[in-house]
């Protein structure tokens, strides 16, 4: 039997694995600092806006630090950057279990917020770089869900791990498995060190990337697809309290949402490499706003738990969607790093905002308005995706600066 040949192919899709593995880890460990604070806020005794200001440290963190991520990751290796990553959040856990008041919480949970929040824009710029176009979707909806089977995985067991050691030392275990994760990444690394097959290097700034239109409504629909999707999770229940389902269901149907969620990124991505990817886009938002109102005509339990599932797959479906228009719009120079790092910033900027505007809208004036208006914001999306659709690429005789 010969041995594997080592084509570029084959160290590619080795790559591609380890950073579907190191995005289960972050998601995993992100969803489970977030579940110690109802425990931490017992002994240190936070109040409910502490709580907030501490979970918004780690929102923000993508916000602030999407185009340092961007840099980073171009000049130095994204692999790289992403180990460090881990590092930085295994070190926030172990803070955390060192915390004696709340301002050492605030430090630690800062140290954990650079970790996370340069982990997307560079990973979703690898995958893009990393996978044939032809199946780029496909690629962009299993990394998308392997984030969510992390968060479930890792997070599921945590509650149940601090009633049996307290929440310091399950902090201190959660810091330590991140130390250990990222030592094995050194030793494969080590002995896996095979050269990469070799990239084109190419250099482009802000300004000569933002030129390109069609990069623009890319960015344009991830901003109003954000806007649309990114809240309804947080408003369903206050929904189906308006529809006087029994607290004790909420679960139920917030889990279909979620189950949703799984089948629509693997789904939709896949679809995206099939078919047109404005096309899926444009379709799955449309019908994103249609079930968004279906769900708040929904009287029964049975439409409300079928819509919440269709609601779930379109809402997470369209993310792997737009990474691949994404993808596309820039595919011409290879900047990835630079053109994921400004979209995660779009996207992160629309998820803050997004319930702050349906919060506002919600009270004053109810709260099925506020998925009126999350519909409305889907079916604005619709936009730029069209537009997108028509517009080839702008920037293709832009010059463009090569490294020695």
């Amino acid at each position: 039997m010969g041995s594997i040949p080592a084509t570029p192919t084959f160290f590619m899709i080795d790559k591609l694995k380890r950073l579907f593995v190191l995005h289960f880890f972050n998601d995993g460990f992100l969803a489970s600092m977030i579940l110690l604070l109802p425990f931490i806020k017992k002994d240190l005794n936070l109040t409910l806006t502490n709580i907030g200001f501490l979970t918004a440290l780690l929102s923000i963190s993508g916000i602030i630090l999407s185009l340092p991520a961007g840099y980073l990751g171009h000049k130095f290796g994204g692999l790289k950057i992403l180990s460090l990553a881990l590092l930085f959040y295994g070190a926030g856990f172990i803070s955390v279990g060192f915390s004696p008041t709340y301002w050492f919480l605030i430090l630690s949970f800062l140290i954990a917020a650079l970790g996370f929040g340069i982990f997307h824009p560079i990973a979703f710029s690898l995958v893009a770089k990393w996978t044939d176009p032809k199946n780029i979707g496909r690629a962009m909806g299993d990394f998308t869900a392997i984030g969510d089977i992390g968060r479930i995985a890792i997070s599921s067991s945590i509650t149940f791990i601090i009633v049996a050691i307290g929440w310091k030392n399950t902090a201190f275990s959660y810091g330590f498995l991140a130390f250990l994760f990222l030592f094995l990444i050194f030793i494969f690394r080590k002995n896996n060190n095979i050269p990469s097959p070799e990239e084109k290097k190419i250099s482009m700034n802000m300004w000569q990337i933002m030129k390109n239109k069609k990069f623009i409504y890319a960015l344009l629909t991830n901003f109003f697809d954000n806007l649309a999707s990114s809240a309804i999770l947080i408003f369903l229940p206050f929904l189906l309290l308006k529809r006087n389902i029994s607290p004790s269901f909420l679960g139920l149907f917030t889990s279909a949402f979620l189950v949703g969620n799984l089948i629509g990124k693997t789904g939709l991505g896949r679809l995206a490499d099939k078919f047109k990817n404005t096309t899926v886009f444009i379709v799955a938002e449309f019908f994103m706003a249609v079930f968004i109102f279906l769900l708040t005509t929904a009287q029964t339990q049975f439409l409300i738990i079928f819509y919440s599932i269709i609601l779930g797959v379109l809402t997470a479906g369209t993310i792997p969607v737009r990474s691949t228009m994404i993808s596309e719009s820039t595919k011409h120079h290879q900047q990835y790093e630079k053109v994921f790092a400004i979209a995660s910033l779009i996207a992160t900027t629309a998820t803050s905002l997004a319930p702050i505007i349906l919060g506002s809208v919600a009270d004053m004036y109810g709260i099925i308005n506020s998925f009126y208006t999350a519909a409305a914001f889907a079916l604005l999306a619709l936009v730029p995706a069209f537009l997108f659709s028509l517009q080839k690429n702008s920037d293709l005789n832009l010059p463009i600066m090569r490294s020695s």
